[in-house]
């Protein structure tokens, strides 16, 4: 349940994170739709699929070494660092 409670939560704030950049990207798209105008409607989305692409890959590589190096924060249980680890599915050392 432990394990469970801290990947629930780290996974929460991920998604927290990830829905910061959803709600300015709507709220830009709705901007411009409602100017129509179809160009800057085409660059906003090319952005921000970029943007999106970047934040993924971004939160997945210092998520994965957050949880692998820094699992430790929050507990000292080494079955439960363990547990963690079997949950990341980067492998650092062999």
């Amino acid at each position: 349940m432990a394990v469970f409670q801290i990947c629930a939560q780290v996974w929460l704030a991920k998604s927290l994170l990830a829905d910061g950049l959803a709600v300015a990207s709507q709220a830009l798209l709705a901007s411009v739709f409602a100017k129509k105008d179809h160009y800057k409607v085409a660059v906003t989305t090319a952005r921000v699929l970029q943007l999106a692409v970047v934040l993924g890959v971004g939160l997945t590589a210092f998520l994965a070494a957050g949880m692998w190096f820094g699992g430790g924060v929050f507990t000292s249980d080494a079955a439960i660092i363990s547990t963690i680890h079997k949950g990341v599915p980067v492998r650092w050392s062999s």
